[in-house]
């Protein structure tokens, strides 16, 4: 019974010799098995390389799906901006005053708005009386040929220039002296002066002699007109009122 068994392992074991060595001299080792390939589930659909399809899914079996609603964030409102509408100003005036007219104080509440562009024409000035705070003044405008004459009691009276190169500058010589400027006024003013009654008891004689404004600017206002005369570093605005009347600003 042992000799059956000795001699049945033993066989076994040089069978299990033989078949290794064979291994070994064919150089090669024990080829694995290969691992299957995992089938997709049934609910997916995929192309393959080839372009073929898997089977459609049994809808049958796919649990229900539940819609998700994303609630959208409201926007912000729109904000309204407002834009300011430019009106133009009822009270305006459709013609500026002159800058050089500026210094005189409350233009426009005193003159209103200009209705008219600016006059550089040359004018004339004299004074009458003692000064220095001359009240009594004649203004000769060039333009128009007028002398405005302003008296003392804050009315002027205007008259047309009648003098004319070649009559004498000096029209009368009531004070019986030797005839001069100062103190006579001469051409238009001196003629005004001789011809117009009462003129030279209202206005007296001159102390200083007639001449021109060395910058002049006229502008006509609705209320009257309003002269800037220039001389040296002083500027004299002469206002005149349509209702007669008159007054000056003196600026140093």
């Amino acid at each position: 019974m042992n000799r059956f068994f000795k001699t049945k392992h033993l066989g076994a074991v040089l069978a299990t010799l033989t078949f290794s060595a064979l291994l070994a001299g064919c150089g090669g080792e024990a080829t694995p098995e290969p691992t299957p390939t995992p089938v997709p589930p049934a609910a997916v659909v995929m192309a393959t390389a080839t372009g073929a399809d898997y089977p459609a899914p049994d809808t049958a079996t796919l649990p229900a799906t539940t819609p998700v609603v994303i609630a959208t964030p409201a926007l912000p409102a729109t904000p309204t901006i407002s834009i300011p509408q430019v009106v133009e100003d009822e009270g305006g005036c459709a013609i500026d005053y002159d800058l050089d007219l500026a210094g005189y104080p409350d233009l426009q509440a005193k003159l209103g708005c200009a209705i008219a562009e600016t006059n550089n024409s040359p004018v004339a000035i004299n004074e009458f009386g003692a000064g220095p705070d001359y009240n009594r003044f004649m203004l000769w405008f060039s333009d128009s040929s007028q002398i405005y004459v302003l008296l003392p009691d804050q009315t002027w009276q205007s008259y047309a220039d009648t003098w004319v190169e070649g009559q004498p500058e000096l029209s009368c010589n009531p004070l019986n002296g030797p005839p001069s400027s100062p103190p006579l006024p001469r051409r238009g003013f001196g003629k005004l002066w001789c011809t117009v009654d009462g003129l030279q008891e209202t206005l007296g004689t001159i102390e200083r002699e007639e001449r021109l404004c060395q910058h002049t600017v006229v502008q006509r206002f609705e209320q009257g007109v309003l002269l800037a005369c220039f001389e040296d570093a002083t500027i004299r605005y002469f206002r005149l009122l349509d209702d007669g009347g008159w007054d000056l600003v003196t600026v140093q």
